[in-house]
Order: structure tokens, then sequence, then C-alpha cells
């Protein structure tokens, strides 16, 4: 999937008549911790059919970054081949170098955490870095201006942000653009 740029949107204006994120039909949000296996992040890829797995701490469940399942796939071999370890994370999109830093800290003798379940609550990560806040209400229009910034997917919040419902892509949008006639 490639990012969208200023001059080659994915998404045209258009006006979506009221609907919203919620519209979509996004399925609840399914995470991963940083030291679960490739091999079990594409399991739980394909069995629940996401493309990107949020990555949360074991312990506090913050949100740390996201999976993207389909660019580990299409580079197997390469990582089959790579000195590091098969584990999220050393493959997954960081959200803050700092949160990484602050892991692997913590994480130094390699002690494997505990796991959370693939359903677990979803809170925001820590740092100052600013967000768009993309909620169930958010207007399809925001949604597809979002994803034509060169987004590639939204993690669906409440309006505090401290709370994931799910995550929605391009394709989300493109599946419910070609459901519904155009005007």
């Amino acid at each position: 999937m490639s990012k969208g740029t200023k001059d080659s949107n994915i998404f045209q204006v258009r006006d979506y008549r009221g609907a919203t994120i919620e519209d979509l039909d996004v399925r609840p949000a399914i995470s991963i911790n940083p030291t679960t296996s490739i091999d079990e992040a594409i399991e739980i890829s394909y069995e629940y059919e996401f493309d990107f797995l949020p990555v949360i701490h074991e312990a506090n469940r913050k949100l740390l970054g996201v999976l993207n399942v389909k660019e580990l796939i299409e580079n197997a071999e390469k990582i089959r081949k790579s000195p590091l370890k098969p584990i999220t994370r050393n493959y997954m999109l960081w959200f803050h170098q700092k949160a990484r830093q602050n892991y692997d800290q913590e994480h130094e003798e390699d002690i494997s955490p505990k796991k959370t379940p693939v359903y677990s609550t979803i809170y925001k990560p820590g740092g100052s870095k600013k967000y768009s806040v993309l909620t169930p209400i958010t207007p399809l229009e925001e949604l597809a201006a979002f994803f034509n910034s060169g987004n590639y997917f939204a993690i669906i919040t409440n309006g505090r942000g401290d709370f994931v419902y799910g995550v929605a892509t391009p394709e989300d949008l493109k599946k419910f653009e070609s459901s519904r006639p155009k005007l």
C-alpha cells in the first residue's frame, strides 16, 4: 500500500452525506506485544484479517506502535536472513523513540514478559507528540483527508485518545465508497 501525497490523493473530495467512521463497521482492535514472534503476529493477522496490528506494552497496555504485517510478508526472505531476533519489537514502527529506549532498558535481560490477550484494552502512548484524534463520530471527509495526507492506517479512539476501538485503513473507506452510490 503506497502513501498518499498532495499530488496523488487516494480519495477525491467527496460528500459522504453525514457518514462517520462508525459507519465503516471497523472491527475491534487486535493487539500484540513487542515480544510477540513474527510468526505468531502473521498468524494473528491472517486469523483476524488485519494488515496492521497495534503493538502494546505487556504491563501497562500503552500503545507503543504498529506492525505492518503486509510489509513483513513482502520482506519475509530478508527477515529470515536478518541477524535480528524474529520478534515484533525489531520490525514494528515505534511511535516514540523514547518509548523504544525505555522498553529496551526494561527488557535488557530478554526475559519473556507475560503476554496480554489480543483483545486487551489499549491505552494512549506517552509523550508530547501531537495526534489527529479520530473517533467513531469523525466524519468520513476527515478520514479521507487523513489518508490523503500520507497516512496508511488510522487508530480509532475515544475523544480523549486513551481507549482504542479499532484500526481503519484506506481499504475500509474504499469498500464503504463502493457500497454506496455517488451523488
